[in-house]
């Protein structure tokens, strides 16, 4: 679990480390300056995913609403996570309410789960677990006119297209009654003026301050 967990974090965070020479916290996660790509989910699991970035990914806001059939019964979910420069939030909007946790604490916490913040050490750590996953570059392909970098998982039984760090396929093929999970990019739009509330808290959302330094105190305000 924590070596899947390093994984996804290779993927999403690191990945920008490794080309910039630069600090996990300074890292731009996308080559592209803002953006926003919609996203079709299919398999099991239905829906729809829209990300939008800015400052090369260090702003992000995500929101997701799917609907998961299985063994006849139907789990909707909808929710939204928010990158913005100082916090990082997952917030359930069918529930209203959410965590946050300041980014200077999450890539603590994410160095800690590496067992390291020196820069060689990450990046050998993160071959390591990719060799550890038998994930490796296989080609390219095209998705929406762009020209994307394939990454086969093959512990994971998936794929994972990126185009200039920003996801546009993800596919995992889990079989028998968890059946496949697809997320593909149906629209991207490049360089555009984002407003800054989409990395601001929609009002009505109880959220719990977590801490990685005191994990049992938890403070609640209403954002």
């Amino acid at each position: 679990m924590k070596k899947a967990l390093l994984l996804s974090i290779i993927l999403t965070l690191t990945m920008g480390l490794f080309a910039q020479n630069t600090k996990l916290k300074d890292a731009k996660p996308f080559e592209i300056k803002s953006g926003k790509v919609e996203y079709k989910i299919d398999g099991k699991t239905k829906g729809t995913k829209t990300l939008w970035w800015d400052d090369y990914g260090r702003l992000q806001h995500e929101y997701k609403k799917t609907s998961t059939k299985m063994m006849g019964i139907t789990t909707k979910e909808e929710t939204l996570n928010i990158r913005s420069s100082e916090w990082m939030y997952t917030i359930n909007l069918i529930e209203k309410t959410g965590t946050k946790m300041s980014v200077d604490e999450a890539m603590k916490m994410t160095e800690a789960l590496a067992g390291t913040s020196d820069e060689a050490e990450l990046i050998k750590l993160g071959e390591d677990v990719k060799k550890d996953f038998d994930a490796k570059d296989v080609g390219t392909e095209t998705i929406l006119g762009h020209e994307c970098i394939i990454m086969e998982i093959g512990k994971l039984n998936g794929k994972h297209w990126r185009h200039r760090g920003v996801t546009l396929k993800m596919e995992i093929i889990m079989g028998g009654f968890l059946g496949n999970y697809l997320e593909e990019a149906i629209s991207f739009d490049q360089n555009l003026s984002v407003p800054s509330s989409k990395f601001e808290v929609p009002a009505g959302i109880k959220i719990e301050e977590v801490s990685m330094t005191n994990p049992f105190e938890i403070d609640v305000d209403e954002e």
